[in-house]
């Protein structure tokens, strides 16, 4: 063997022997809110079957604060060797980079996959006197509409200042600080109308008038969509993987399959059931072109209801 032969067989041995390290490596993967909260419980079941399936271990590491904007940060600053990976929800993705200066853009990730998007309902108090949507738009139109939201920049008050923006109401937005106090609100009167997901629906004593969903949702077929009541909105939580900007199409793919049998995994059917938690899968590139509209969206709605110029 001369000696060019013998140097492309030692490059080719260190090359493998990298690439083999690396994949032996503990795959890290980022929740950007505290243990024990929504994103961890999804994040920690969806963990077990995808770690099985790239054949790795796979650690959660919890790491909260500012909204979830620490957490999506360190993800988009960490290597992008296919050692480091984060289960990241709407807001710290495609809310909070409109909302406050942060240290990181949609152009800072790979988009690996998506993995939940459950819908939000239009919701008032079961005792109310309204039967319908329209009666809302008659009285925000001749009156006014309080309606709450579990903070500023947060799905809920997204959604209803979209509803409000797009059916001319004069609506008043009272931000609480979480969902609890809001409940508490409609119930004494304080709020006409909130917005949330079925798990609000089901553990307080409200009525979902309409869904911001594409159709009407098989657990609720007596619930309307925004759309049949006039208004063509659709809002959702989502959840997915990702990594940092950089990522190589390979750990994408092999992370995207990974996430796609999660997915499909009896564990997280369970969970979503027991949640009502919406399953949802794409890969990389639908994801991506799913986040950067969604962002978009959210800025031009922060944008007309004067929370961000």
């Amino acid at each position: 063997m001369n000696n060019q032969l013998k140097l492309g067989f030692k490059t080719a041995l260190a090359v493998a022997a990298m690439s083999a390290a690396t994949q032996a490596q503990t795959l890290e993967m980022v929740v950007p809110f505290s243990a024990g909260g929504g994103t961890d419980t999804v994040a920690r079941v969806f963990e077990p079957p995808f770690a099985a399936a790239l054949d790795r271990t796979v650690v959660i590491r919890n790491n909260a604060g500012a909204s979830g904007t620490i957490g999506a940060a360190a993800v988009a600053a960490a290597k992008a060797d296919g050692n480091t990976i984060g289960y990241l929800p709407i807001g710290p993705v495609a809310i909070q980079p409109s909302l406050r200066d942060t240290a990181y853009g949609l152009n800072e990730f790979s988009y690996i996959c998506q993995t939940t998007s459950t819908p939000v309902f239009l919701l008032q108090a079961s005792g109310a006197d309204k039967a319908s949507v329209q009666d809302w738009v008659d009285q925000g139109g001749s009156g006014r509409v309080v309606y709450g939201s579990s903070g500023p920049g947060t799905i809920p008050h997204l959604a209803m200042a979209a509803f409000a923006s797009a059916a001319q109401m004069n609506a008043i937005h009272l931000p609480f600080d979480g969902t609890g106090m809001a409940m508490n609100a409609m119930a004494g009167g304080e709020i006409d109308l909130f917005v949330d997901t079925a798990t609000v629906l089901e553990g307080n004593d409200v009525t979902a008038l309409a869904v911001f969903a594409a159709e009407r949702l098989d657990a609720y077929p007596d619930v309307p969509t925004m759309a049949e009541a006039g208004f063509d909105l659709e809002f959702s939580v989502w959840q997915g993987v990702f990594g940092p900007a950089g990522m190589s199409e390979e750990d994408k793919a092999s992370f995207s399959a990974a996430c796609k049998t999660a997915v499909e995994s009896d564990a997280f059917a369970d969970l979503a059931a027991k949640t009502n938690t919406g399953i949802r899968y794409q890969g990389p590139e639908e994801f991506e072109a799913f986040v950067r509209a969604n962002g978009q969206m959210n800025a031009d709605i922060l944008k007309e209801a004067g929370l961000v110029k």
